[in-house]
């Protein structure tokens, strides 16, 4: 009689492996009830703050904290689980935790390719978040402008239809919307074609070991880009120019974006050097955002 090859050792081998695989899953949903519970304190201890300062209410959103906790963990990463789909699954959590703690929505201006900013805001801001769609990006600052809550999408400047949305923010209001955030937060190399954006609200643009800042110098138009870019130089930053705008309000003027290595604030006595000959009429930081994590390829 000969001897049966099948054996049950490998069954139940997955049986166990299975096993231990609910354990896991089970951890990890008692790890996000306590998680949830802790950011219950944190909400409670914001208000309590937000009161004492006579403020109705308070800006869940911390673009700077998400940062670095996302850095952690893409620093601590190892196996075959891609680091994108790490960066989703905290995305959802983060994004929850901020809607528990108060108010948050999403607004969002695609310009000619709208859904895919879509894509990138549902993506990175979570799966039951509530988000509009926009046809102009004026439509998102001014929503962002009006609401603490709301949070804008909007391309990076460029050369199209809505990309000088930016130079809206070159006024210098001190209590106005601000960059405060790119996404995503991971950009891999072998994906060139992935589409970038700004985060643009009322919350603050907080540092992070990892910085850029956003510089917005405003000028007659006659003034030649070449000396503003000197002229920022010559102050001390290590800049360089990405985009310029024009208006017309009352007369015509010239806005030039300058992206600033590190964390700039508005107090920043090189700001008054740019200034100091009255050729340049305002030198603004419109905000910034922490530099994304980045990757030469991620695959599984």
């Amino acid at each position: 009689m000969p001897m049966s090859t099948t054996s049950k050792e490998p069954a139940k081998a997955l049986s166990e492996v299975r096993r231990e695989i609910d354990t896991i899953d089970d951890a990890i949903q008692d790890l996000l009830i306590k998680r949830t519970e802790l950011v219950v304190e944190v909400a409670n201890a914001k208000a309590r703050a937000a009161s004492a300062n006579g403020e109705g209410s308070f800006i869940a959103f911390r673009p700077g904290r998400e940062a670095s906790v996302l850095r952690r963990l893409a620093s601590r990463q190892k196996g075959r689980m891609p680091l994108k789909v790490v960066f989703r699954l905290f995305r959802e959590v983060i994004s929850t935790m901020t809607r528990i703690q108060g108010p948050f929505r999403i607004e969002v201006f695609g310009s000619d390719n709208a859904l895919a900013y879509w894509d990138l805001a549902r993506s990175y801001y979570g799966s039951s978040t509530e988000m509009e769609l926009h046809d102009t990006a004026r439509d998102v600052l001014r929503r962002v402008t009006h609401d603490r809550s709301a949070v804008g999408i909007l391309p990076l400047p460029g050369n199209f239809e809505g990309g000088d949305w930016w130079s809206a923010l070159a006024n210098g209001a001190k209590d106005g919307p601000r960059v405060v955030a790119r996404v995503p937060f991971l950009e891999i190399g072998d994906e060139p074609d992935a589409v970038s954006a700004l985060v643009v609200t009322q919350a603050e643009f907080e540092p992070t070991d990892d910085d850029t800042s956003l510089l917005a110098i405003t000028v007659e138009s006659n003034v030649s880009e070449a000396m503003m870019t000197a002229r920022v130089k010559a102050a001390g930053f290590d800049a360089t120019r990405i985009a310029v705008a024009e208006t017309k309000d009352g007369h015509p003027l010239r806005h030039n974006l300058f992206a600033i290595a590190g964390h700039i604030t508005a107090d920043d006595a090189r700001l008054d050097a740019i200034i100091s000959d009255g050729t340049v009429e305002r030198a603004h930081i419109i905000g910034g955002y922490a530099n994304p994590v980045q990757r030469a390829k991620d695959g599984e």
